[in-house]
């Protein structure tokens, strides 16, 4: 046995990238140990811990620290000899020097100053799990109050440590669910669930080969394209279609029934607002009356929330789970679960009333994922897929962004008003079809955005052009990262929203034996960039470019109003052709279908989640928004009142 408390002293101050995996191991197995001695807070501080990688705090802070170490041309002139004063003055070279550094540090003066930003860690000098807890549901209650923030984690695993990522992935372990911010904050603080079981030992070695097995399906040798071929290729991909479809299945199956959980806070409106005073009264006076501890008051106000979601079978599971004395006795208390099964049935015929008289009911606020790097490559927006979505690798990262870019997030959404753009599709020159369907769109749809096509860019078109655009599209292999290291990318301030239409483009991976996991997310968010859409897997092109061109025409304003919506083009002829024609009786304008377009990128995402556009699950269940939830101003007004 180890003496916590000492080696929370060894340990104090210390950052992941001096100590190696160690840190992140030794938080999760403190986050399990309080956990199972029944201190859900002090489990909670160390998880949000174990999530935040200290590498990222070094790579952010490594430019500002440079810049910081550079000499202005004082100090030059001041640490110089009388001889070196001497050819400062004389010699041209030097002089020259000499007045580039003092042109530099006058535009330096010039430019208006960021914003500052608070310290990265936030729990940097709280090493008490109960001060740790106060401080972390400090942050949650100062982020916006339309928000839900939920945190996914996976638990300690003794025989992984020092195991490749492909061992972990794998590998057996729990989950962590932390309601960080929920429908009842600031009232109640956060808390947290937990998922175990054998099912999910099973699920997580299924995902481990995931990827390769979809590679295994698609890749096909284009000399050998035989009739028999094509059905072979056709029978392996439905049947891993299907695979994909149980998978999902299995993966809700083992949070069912708290699946409500996954769903954020309904839109305001008087309706709304006074159902859902009536809804918290109900719970508060059962829970009082019963005694029911916070825990099972949050879960429940979260049910009666969403209870017109809940299938009847979770419903009755879930009122028999609650009402289970977790301290004391595991079995339910049967009359309790009729009571809440009760109050669930009421809500849900309530709140179904309420959404057929009024539409804004049906609508929710964004939730937003923080993923454990481990669990990062799983589908969870298949949970609630009709639920706005966007994630982030850890609370830390949420904060810094929030904090960068709170003066232009309104109502929970981050506004922008989408007019400049640049695009950079098939830079290699070898995706003929898709780079010709993309630029048909694009020359359609947006013919005022710079664009490249089959040109390869300089860091230097990615920095001074691509990264100073309100939004930057990139369709080709990955995800930009071999064109621009990742060190530049820190190195820059993107305020654009970023598309990367590629395989695998958000995909973290591993980018050494005991490494943290990184995507290119990851380092364009280091950059101060707002949001990234990307994906989590591999997809077929002609379909990804579908996707693409439906998402980019909804979210962006076309140039001309009078173009044809996305949804009115001849699919056919643009697949095979990249032409751009309407389909036969169809010649609506955009002007004319005024609900074509929205301005919620997390709602489009939503649709694409839903099948909408791509109804084939291994289509439609790999792109994903990261960061913060964008609304485009240029497209549609917030349909809420000023604050």
């Amino acid at each position: 046995m180890y003496d916590a408390s000492a080696t929370d002293s060894e340990m104090r101050g210390l950052q992941s990238v001096q100590v190696g995996p160690e840190t992140k191991e030794y938080n999760l197995l403190r986050a399990d140990e309080e956990y199972r001695n029944g201190n859900e807070a002090h489990s909670i501080y160390y998880q949000v811990r174990a999530l935040f990688q200290c590498a990222d705090m070094r790579l952010i802070t490594e430019a500002q620290e440079l810049e910081n170490q550079t000499p202005n041309t004082m100090e030059i002139l001041n640490a110089a000899s009388a001889r070196e004063k001497g050819d400062y003055k004389n010699n041209t070279f030097l002089c020259n020097i000499l007045k580039h550094q003092k042109k530099f540090e006058q535009q330096k003066k010039a430019k208006t100053k960021d914003i500052p930003i608070d310290p990265l860690d936030f729990l940097e000098d709280c090493h008490d799990p109960l001060g740790g807890f106060t401080r972390i549901a400090s942050v949650c209650e100062q982020l916006p109050p339309q928000w839900c923030v939920l945190q996914l984690c996976k638990s300690f695993n003794t025989a992984t440590t020092y195991s490749t990522f492909y061992d972990i992935a794998v590998a057996k372990g729990d989950i962590y669910v932390a309601l960080l911010r929920h429908c009842r904050t600031p009232e109640l603080g956060p808390t947290c669930l937990h998922f175990d079981g054998d099912a999910l030992g099973a699920i997580f070695k299924e995902y481990g080969t995931l990827v390769e097995r979809f590679r295994g399906v698609v890749t096909v040798n284009p000399l050998a394209i035989t009739q028999e071929a094509k059905a072979t290729y056709w029978r392996k991909l439905h049947a891993f279609g299907d695979d994909l479809k149980k998978l999902i299945n299995e993966l809700s199956s083992v949070f069912s029934p708290y699946c409500c959980m996954f769903l954020g806070k309904r839109y305001p409106s008087a309706a709304v607002e006074q159902q859902t005073r009536i809804v918290f009264k109900r719970v508060d006076e059962f829970c009082a009356e019963h005694k029911w501890s916070n825990h099972q008051r949050i879960l429940l106000s979260q049910a009666a929330l969403h209870a017109n979601r809940l299938p009847r079978a979770e419903m009755k599971q879930l009122s028999s789970e609650l009402s289970s004395n977790q301290n004391c006795n595991p079995n339910p208390n049967e009359t309790e679960a009729s009571l809440v099964y009760e109050l669930l049935k009421n809500c849900a015929n309530e709140w179904q009333q309420l959404e057929l008289e009024n539409s804004m009911a049906v609508k929710r606020f964004p939730l937003i994922l923080v993923v454990d790097e481990r669990l990062d490559h799983m589908h969870w927006e298949q949970l609630a897929p009709m639920q706005e979505c966007t994630r982030i690798k850890s609370l830390h990262n949420l904060w810094r962004l929030y904090k960068c870019h709170k003066q232009q997030i309104q109502h929970g959404y981050y506004t922008v008003d989408i007019q400049r753009g640049m695009s950079l599709i098939n830079p290699d020159g070898d995706l003929a079809n898709s780079g010709r369907r993309l630029r048909g769109f694009l020359e359609y749809w947006l013919p005022q955005w710079q664009h490249m096509f089959e040109t390869l860019p300089t860091e230097q078109t990615m920095t001074e052009q691509a990264f100073k655009a309100d939004c930057f599209v990139y369709a080709g292999h990955g995800s930009t990262l071999q064109y621009v290291s990742s060190r530049v990318i820190y190195r820059n301030r993107i305020r654009g929203v970023v598309f990367l239409f590629g395989c695998d483009s958000t995909r973290v991976m591993s980018t050494g034996l005991y490494s943290a996991l990184y995507g290119a997310q990851d380092y364009y968010h280091g950059a101060l960039c707002p949001t990234v859409v990307g994906t989590l897997m591999p997809a077929l092109d002609g379909n990804m470019d579908n996707v693409s061109a439906n998402l980019l025409s909804r979210w962006i304003a076309p140039s001309n109003q009078q173009v044809m919506p996305w949804t009115q083009i001849d699919r056919a002829a643009w697949v095979s052709q990249g032409t751009v024609k309407a389909q036969k009786d169809l010649n609506r304008t955009g002007e004319q279908l005024q609900d074509y377009q929205m301005g919620s990128l997390c709602s489009i995402l939503a649709s694409i989640q839903l099948g909408q556009v791509e109804p084939k699950i291994y289509n439609c269940c790999v792109y994903v928004c990261r960061g913060l939830p964008a609304w485009n101003l240029a497209v549609q007004k917030l349909p809420f009142p000023n604050p």
